[in-house]
Order: structure tokens, then C-alpha cells, then sequence
């Protein structure tokens, strides 16, 4: 399958999640966090936070939508590295609208390497966090 590419710069149409109570507690649970703000209001609130917050590796559960014209194989597609940066707090109940961006592409024989910024903002319009990965994908043999 060929491997097509938007420009670099095109981006998702954002996606907003609603970060629930829930999702938070089956988070922490299956990882076995035992930092109490992850599990507790009352231990949130004690810790300067507005409500159960979120671990950090949480980021990862908040995908955005696909960016129009990438079209890559399902198969055969390498994680090459994945980077972030945080900003604000996620805490229960707050809105997280996520856009992901193509910001480079460079290509090293049959290989692909592409560069995505994923970015999530607040209901208050405040950075939660900034992801940036390398995926490397195989264009196809003539």
C-alpha cells in the first residue's frame, strides 16, 4: 500500500474529550498508582487541585481526530520515538480538545519518517499537554 502525505502543516479537525471521574480511577488502577490526588477528591483538593487529577501518562488515552490526506498502511508502520510536554493539570471533568499536526516528513530510502504534534487545550483554553512522535513507514516496492 502507498504511503500519502498532506502537506506538512495540515492538521485534525479538533476533538474535545470529557475527561470522566471514570476513566481516571480504571486508569490509575490498572497501572497500581497509589498517589492519593489520582484517587481521592478530598486528597486532590488538599494538593491544590480543583478535582481527581490525572497522571501525566494519562495524555496518551487522549487521541484526536485523523489529519485529512494522511493515509498510511495498517501494516508494517514503526513507533520510531514519542516525546511530551505538560502543561496544566487534566483534572476530572475538564474538556480537553485535541488537534494533531503533521510538522515534518523526511524520507531516507523506502522509509518515511513523519513527524506529529498533538496538542491538547482546556476548557479554559490553558496547554495540557504537547506530544510529538516519529511513526516510520515503508513506501512500496515498485
Amino acid at each position: 500500500m502507498c504511503v500519502n502525505i498532506p502537506p506538512v502543516g495540515t492538521q485534525s479537525p479538533p476533538y474535545s474529550h470529557v475527561v470522566e471521574p471514570g476513566a481516571i480511577r480504571r486508569f490509575v488502577e490498572a497501572l497500581g498508582l497509589g498517589y492519593q490526588p489520582y484517587r481521592d477528591v478530598e486528597s486532590a483538593r488538599a494538593a491544590g487541585y480543583r478535582d481527581v487529577v490525572a497522571p501525566p501518562t494519562f495524555m496518551i488515552t487522549l487521541h484526536g481526530q485523523p489529519i485529512p490526506g494522511l493515509d498510511l498502511p495498517e501494516a508494517g508502520l514503526i513507533h520510531g520515538e514519542q516525546t511530551f510536554r505538560y502543561g496544566e493539570p487534566v483534572v476530572a471533568h475538564d474538556v480537553i480538545t485535541v488537534v494533531s499536526r503533521l510538522v515534518e516528513v523526511k524520507t531516507r530510502g523506502p522509509l518515511t519518517f513523519l513527524t506529529l504534534e498533538t496538542t491538547g487545550i482546556n476548557q479554559e483554553q490553558a496547554m495540557t499537554f504537547v506530544s510529538t512522535s516519529t511513526i516510520i513507514a515503508r513506501q512500496a516496492q515498485s
